[in-house]
C-alpha cells in the first residue's frame, strides 16, 4: 500500500543540471544492422523490459505473447498461482510453439508442427513416437526437454521480464521510480486502450520524439495555446522526468484571454465547462485544480486519489522514461503508457505500443482490453475514442514525422545530432546505450 503521507516531488526549475557531456550523435545508430544486433545481446537481455499487464493473466492457464526484437515469449499463469515466462520456441526443431493469437487459455501448449506437448509449468508432457528417437532409450530427459524460461517479477501492475537472468532486482532497476508513482496507485488501474502500431522508424527514433517538449513548436503548434512546452527537466538514476503544465499556455500565449479550440477540448476532457469560464487562458489550470479539490471534498469522486496529489500533480503531466523503452504521461486519473519494442530484423522500423489505463468507479472497469495491432498508415482519430481526441490529433503528429526522421538519418548530408539543454533526457538516453554497448556482457 502506499504511503498516505508521501507526495510526490516536484522539480526545482533552479536546480542546475548535471553535465553530461555535449558530443554528437550518428545517424548510424539508428539503422545499422550491426548496431542493433549488438544492442540486442548488450543491452535488451541484460535490463529488465516491461512486458503485459498483470490482470491480463486472471486463472490457471490464462497466456499472453509477448515479443522483443527476435524473441516471442509466453507469460502465463500455472497452477501453483505463479506467472512464469518462456521463450516461445519447440525444443523439437525449433517451431515456434503458441502462434497466432496474442493471448488465450490453455491447459497445455502443444507444437502445430509435431505435436510435442509442453506443460504450463514449462516441463515436456509428451513426445509422439517417443521410442522412435535412440536419444529417449533410457527415457525422455524432461530438465533437458524443458521450454526455457526467462525471469519475471512485478511492479506497478506490469510484468517485468530480464533475459540473461542477471540483472539486480527489479526494484533496484527502477530507482526511485516507484516511490514517485506510487501515490498514483497504478497498480489498480484497468486498461481500456490496448494497441500496437508498426512505425517506419528505428525505436530510439521513437524514444526521443515523446522524450522532450522542445518539438511542440515545430510539430504540435496547436499545444503552445494549452500546455506549457517550457518543462521542469529531472535526471533520476538510468530514468528520468519531465514536467509540463497542461492549462497553462506557452510563450507567446501565456497573458492571452482567448480560449483557443484545443484548450476547450482540454477544458472539457476534464469536466471544466469552457462556455462559463470567463479568465485568462493561463488560469485553466487553477481551475482544473479548485475542481478536483472540491470534489475530494465531496468524495464524488472516491475512486480517483485525489488526496494523495499535490495541487501541481491535479493539472499537470508528469512524464517519466523507464529505460530502455517505456514511457509514461501520468495523471491522477490515469495514465498513458508508451512501449518502444526493436522490429526483428529491420532496424528501420519499431513496434509502438499505447496503453491507456484509467481509474475506474467500482464495478465499471473493462473486463478485459482486447489488443489491436495497426500499421503505420491509420488515422489515430479514428481508432481512438472520440473523448480523447486531444491525445489522437498529438499521436498524429508524432507519427507522421517519425519516418520522416528516420529518412534524414540515413542521409550523406547529416553530420550527427545536435542536442541542447531542452533535450538532456534525450543526451542521457543515448549516453547510457552506449555505455551497456560499451560494456561487454558476462
Amino acid at each position: 500500500m502506499p504511503n498516505k503521507d508521501y507526495r510526490t516531488p516536484s522539480i526545482d526549475r533552479d536546480t542546475p543540471q548535471p553535465d553530461i557531456g555535449d558530443k554528437r550523435f550518428s545517424g548510424e545508430r539508428f539503422h545499422s544492422t550491426e548496431f542493433m544486433q549488438k544492442e540486442w545481446s548488450h543491452l535488451w537481455r541484460r535490463v529488465w523490459n516491461m512486458g503485459p499487464r498483470v490482470e491480463e493473466l486472471k486463472a490457471v492457464g490464462d497466456y499472453v505473447i509477448h515479443t522483443l526484437g527476435k524473441e516471442s515469449f509466453i507469460f502465463v499463469l500455472d497452477e501453483k498461482q505463479t506467472i512464469r515466462a518462456y521463450f516461445n520456441v519447440c525444443q523439437h526443431r525449433g517451431n515456434r510453439l503458441v502462434c497466432g493469437e496474442r493471448n488465450g487459455k490453455a491447459r497445455f501448449f502443444k507444437c502445430a508442427f509435431h505435436a510435442w506437448s509442453w506443460n504450463i509449468d514449462g516441463s515436456i508432457k509428451g513426445v509422439p513416437d517417443a521410442d522412435t528417437f535412440p536419444q529417449f532409450k533410457d527415457g525422455i530427459p524432461k530438465e533437458e526437454l524443458g521450454l526455457t524460461e526467462i525471469r519475471v517479477d512485478s511492479w506497478g501492475g506490469w510484468l517485468w521480464f530480464n533475459i540473461d537472468g542477471k540483472a539486480g532486482p527489479l526494484l533496484d532497476f527502477l530507482g526511485v521510480l516507484p516511490d514517485h508513482i506510487a501515490p498514483y496507485r497504478m497498480q489498480d488501474m484497468r486498461a481500456y486502450v490496448n494497441a500496437t502500431f508498426l512505425w517506419d522508424c528505428n525505436w530510439k527514433i521513437a524514444v526521443d520524439a515523446f522524450n522532450e517538449s522542445y518539438h511542440f513548436r515545430g510539430i504540435h503548434p496547436e499545444m503552445m495555446t494549452w500546455s506549457n512546452c517550457d518543462a521542469k527537466l529531472e535526471l533520476l538514476g538510468k530514468h528520468s522526468r519531465m514536467i509540463n503544465e497542461y492549462g497553462a499556455p506557452s510563450r507567446p500565449h501565456r497573458e492571452t484571454m482567448e480560449i483557443s479550440e484545443r484548450m476547450q477540448a482540454y477544458m472539457k476532457y476534464f469536466g471544466l465547462d469552457p462556455a462559463t469560464y470567463n479568465g485568462p487562458a493561463k488560469g485553466a489550470r487553477l481551475e482544473k485544480q479548485k475542481l478536483n479539490r472540491q470534489q475530494q471534498a465531496e468524495g464524488s469522486v472516491p475512486h480517483l486519489p485525489y488526496n494523495e496529489m499535490t495541487d501541481e500533480q491535479l493539472s499537470d503531466v508528469f512524464h517519466y522514461f523507464y529505460f530502455p523503452s517505456a514511457a509514461m504521461n501520468i495523471f491522477p486519473e490515469g495514465i498513458n503508457t508508451f512501449r518502444y519494442r526493436p522490429h526483428e530484423t529491420d532496424p528501420n522500423k519499431c513496434y509502438y505500443d499505447l496503453i491507456m489505463m484509467a481509474h475506474f468507479p467500482e464495478g465499471q472497469a473493462p473486463e478485459q482490453c482486447e489488443h489491436q495491432y495497426y500499421d503505420h498508415k491509420v488515422q489515430y482519430v479514428d481508432m481512438l475514442d472520440p473523448a480523447v481526441e486531444v491525445a489522437s490529433f498529438i499521436l498524429q503528429q508524432d507519427a507522421d514525422n517519425v519516418p520522416e526522421v528516420q529518412l534524414g538519418v540515413q542521409s550523406e548530408g547529416f553530420k550527427g545530432m545536435y542536442l541542447g539543454e531542452q533535450e538532456i533526457r534525450v543526451r542521457h538516453f543515448h549516453n547510457l546505450i552506449d555505455e551497456y554497448l560499451a560494456d561487454t556482457p558476462e
